[in-house]
């Protein structure tokens, strides 16, 4: 298994280094989906003209023509590409694939059963500019953020943080990086989170 495994990796890498950093993507036309945060970096999507305001958008069952975001598994193309800040020189660290399947049904995904699936069930957007505005909040508080509540109980979630010096060793597939601070990536590559250990716990965004 770990070989076949290996390969669709290192396809992912080398896909995703065509924008080594947020300038780079965003020139390109990817859009910060969410801001920088703690243990992820940002989340950078290609939305290829796609628009929450179009008038035919659904919140309760949402679907994102144009884009990549569908029920295509993709090893080599994840969805989202990570960033370790909002700074146009922010390094990738990472990225992520997001794909729509049945709530009780991950993704058949990678070979193997290492990649861990997880959904966050509802966002709430900013639909202007697809930026996540905050997690399983009320209709009233994010009302107040200027967002709209996007059931996303039918799309699943991986990371992989394989891109070198952000490769987790223990687990690649763990939900969160610990040398991504809130205030920042780490940048001393003596610190002892590059040697913590991860874990598959749950995180907001």
């Amino acid at each position: 298994m770990c070989e076949p495994l290996t390969y669709e990796l290192k396809d992912a890498i080398e896909w995703a280094m065509q924008w080594p950093t947020l300038g780079d993507a965003e020139d390109a036309g990817y859009t910060m989906s969410v801001g920088y945060t703690k243990g992820m970096g940002t989340h950078h999507v290609m939305l290829n003209g796609f628009s929450m305001e179009d008038p035919g958008f659904d919140a309760q069952d949402p679907r994102f023509p144009g884009t990549r975001v569908d029920d295509l598994f993709e090893h080599d193309k994840p969805e989202f590409l990570m960033y370790g800040g909002e700074e146009r020189d922010s390094e990738l660290v990472g990225f992520a694939w997001f794909v729509y399947a049945p709530a009780d049904s991950p993704p058949e995904g990678f070979t193997g059963d290492n990649d861990w699936w997880h959904r966050h069930d509802s966002l709430c957007f900013r639909t202007s500019e697809f930026l996540v505005m905050g997690e399983n909040l009320d209709e009233e508080t994010c009302d107040d953020r200027g967002g709209v509540n996007v059931n996303l109980g039918e799309y699943w979630m991986v990371h992989a943080w394989i891109v070198r010096p952000w490769l987790a060793y223990d687990d690649v597939f763990t939900n969160h990086h610990p040398c991504l601070h809130e205030e920042g990536p780490e940048q001393d590559p003596d610190a002892e989170c590059w040697g913590e250990s991860t874990e598959h716990v749950g995180h907001d965004i």
